[in-house]
């Protein structure tokens, strides 16, 4: 009796721990650039209810002024969407790319993510400002989150190679 009862119970088990439903999204990565050892730009597809929706990761927010950017959380990342298809992805991105041939100081303003892992639904605004240190370019992506500005820097070089691999991830799986 007792080894019947010890299988049942065993048996239970088993089966309850298929019917768990997991709320970690899938994320398919599409492109990866390495910056430095704190930041890397990620553009991933993280598909639900049959649809698609593109992602470009910026990676871990400093935090201070316009000055200086001290990085100390390297847990939450900024996530912006880039659209339901590989073609508004891509065109997100000529975007973000076409920034470099306005003026210094240029901006937009696009909605983006500060979370944890991966994206979620509590969109807020991000300023992305074109921007001319010494004998670099580079994009700011920064919030404003009171009354400090939380911000990252990425290269000219980097925005060119997602795009690039955009492009190609578009000819490889053109029905994506």
């Amino acid at each position: 009796m007792k080894k019947l009862s010890c299988f049942i119970a065993a048996l239970f088990v088993a089966i309850s721990s298929f019917a768990q439903e997991s709320d970690i999204p899938v994320i398919k990565e599409i492109a990866s650039v390495e910056q430095n050892d704190i930041t890397t730009l990620d553009l991933f597809n993280m598909p639900s209810n049959g649809e698609n929706h593109y992602y470009l990761c910026v990676g871990s927010l400093g935090h201070g002024d316009e000055v200086v950017q001290i990085v100390f959380d390297p847990v939450f990342k900024l996530f912006i969407p880039l659209g339901n298809s590989m073609d508004e992805a891509i065109e997100t991105l000529k975007t973000l790319q076409a920034l470099f041939k306005q003026p210094v100081n240029s901006s937009l303003e696009m909605p983006g993510c500060l979370a944890f892992g991966f994206p979620n639904d509590k969109l807020e605004t991000v300023t992305i400002t074109y921007r001319k240190p010494f004998l670099s370019r580079q994009l700011e992506f920064s919030l404003e989150r009171e009354g400090y500005i939380r911000a990252t820097y990425v290269a000219k070089s980097d925005i060119g190679s997602i795009v690039t691999s955009a492009k190609i991830h578009k000819k490889l799986f053109p029905k994506e």
